[in-house]
């Protein structure tokens, strides 16, 4: 087998598993109906066959071995069913990275509604800096490292563990592809509004995944989440709790609550010392203790692992500082829930207090589109002084009666003296979002919250172009 063909080749996920396969030496070929930056960039640098819509004749001409079926792609897709009628051997993006780059590795599994991607990316290069050199797959960018994938000499492979369905042929969660030897547990909290219909369907697919994981294998439970421990009853795994509380089994105490935190970590009656980790918001302190238990046990200097986490930067959107100074500093993040939003505004606010905050809120996600979260976000957004609201991503294809209503949402922040600004419709454009910034810049000292998990207007390369070159 030399030659593989993935559908959707780029999104975050397949792209990275392209580069996976020219890793390993096969020859590459995909489609897609756009390619943005900065995948657009990556694939070009894989030096990749790239066919820039859907076509059957893109199949036929590259004449793959195997085909990747990236989950954006559903049926009526020409080349989705010319792989089914003329019968081309063919899997999901999870069985082929199993298949091809896991099953004879140490499996580590990050899993949950929350802090995912940067657990993930803190162990990746956690491991990569102690010499163990891992395979990794994640879904985002991970600052510290080049890239978001690496193939791996060592024995570990660390991936990101997505709870979304695996494809138009597969309707179950992706993470049951990788039967995890240490399984990481997140908080979880109801997401994916469109897949699962309650809560308890959501929390179900998590207590099924447990099943996967061997007896000898591990399975770590946040304490700060009473609905992740009530899985711990479904484990037949040895248990870590980690969290602050005191009979946590890698617990930590803070020493210095300001940024960037100072804190204690102590895994059972081994007390590790004090540790620096200069990432915005305490909630990333417990994203990097399972990556420190696991150092700690694979006999890693306990100096070297402080270094480590004190040289870890995070990953691209998550509380990213795009831009600081005195006047103005513009921060992004990724926002696909209630709670992520609220724990990220009230850690801006914290570590910028001398500033006005300023929300950018684009509700992008299938579930922030629809009213079900409507109370939890105006709760979300409260601590914001000022709160710009984006037009919702793709509205027509939220049934009215389902649909978030921004004017309910500014109507009960305006209530709590919070001001707020709709960018609706036609004023949904860059120019009417940075000539109001421009109108409160003249009189105030901003820290910018953009929050979203879609393009956001590309107000974080126009702010800085625009806005930030000129104070």
């Amino acid at each position: 087998m030399k030659k593989i063909y993935l559908i959707g080749i780029c999104g975050t996920g397949m792209s990275a598993l392209a580069g996976l396969f020219k890793e390993k030496g096969y020859i590459v070929g995909g489609s897609d109906k756009g390619c943005y930056s900065p995948i657009k960039e990556e694939i070009e640098n894989l030096n990749v066959n790239l066919y820039k819509k859907f076509s059957e004749e893109n199949i036929k001409k590259f004449k793959p071995d195997l085909v990747i079926v990236g989950n954006i792609v559903g049926r009526g897709n020409p080349e989705g069913e010319l792989i089914l009628n003329e019968n081309y051997p063919f899997m999901s993006m999870p069985q082929a990275l199993f298949e091809f780059f896991l099953k004879n590795k140490k499996r580590i599994v990050i899993a949950g509604t929350h802090g995912k991607t940067t657990t993930a990316s803190f162990i990746s290069f956690a491991f990569e800096k102690a010499g163990l050199s891992p395979g990794f797959f994640i879904g985002g960018i991970p600052i510290n490292l080049k890239k978001n994938y690496n193939s791996g000499k060592g024995k570990h492979f660390i991936i990101e563990g997505d709870e979304y369905e695996t494809s138009f042929f597969d309707k179950y969660s992706k993470f049951f592809h990788y039967f995890p030897t240490i399984l990481i547990l997140k908080p979880l909290e109801f997401d994916h509004a469109d897949i699962f219909e309650s809560e308890k369907e959501y929390l179900k697919t998590f207590k099924f995944l447990l099943r996967e994981v061997p007896s000898k294998g591990i399975v770590f439970f946040p304490s700060s989440s009473e609905r992740t421990k009530k899985l711990i009853e479904f484990s037949f795994s040895k248990n870590i709790i980690y969290g602050k509380e005191k009979d946590a089994d890698i617990n930590y105490i803070i020493k210095k609550k300001s940024f960037p935190y100072i804190f204690n970590v102590k895994i059972r009656k081994n007390n590790l010392g004090d540790f620096q980790l200069n990432l915005i918001g305490e909630y990333n302190i417990e994203n990097v203790l399972p990556g420190i238990y696991l150092l700690f046990k694979e006999k890693v200097n306990i100096e070297k692992i402080k270094n480590i986490v004190k040289e870890f930067k995070g990953v691209k959107r998550r509380q990213e500082i795009l831009f600081a100074s005195k006047k103005l500093t513009i921060i992004d993040d990724f926002a696909h829930h209630p709670t992520a939003i609220k724990q990220t505004i009230e850690s801006v606010k914290k570590t910028f207090s001398d500033k006005t905050l300023m929300t950018i809120f684009e509700p992008a996600s299938w579930s922030l589109r629809k009213k079900i979260f409507e109370k939890e976000l105006i709760s979300s957004l409260k601590d914001s002084n000022i709160v710009y609201i984006l037009d919702i991503k793709n509205k027509d294809k939220v049934p009215q009666n389902e649909r978030l209503n921004l004017n309910i949402i500014k109507k009960e922040l305006e209530k709590r003296g919070t001001k707020v600004v709709l960018f609706e419709d036609k004023k949904n454009n860059k120019d009417f979002v940075l000539n109001e910034i421009r109108k409160e810049l003249k009189d105030k000292e901003l820290t910018i919250l953009i929050l979203s998990n879609s393009t956001r207007l590309n107000l974080n390369k126009h702010l800085i172009n625009e806005i930030s070159e000129k104070l």
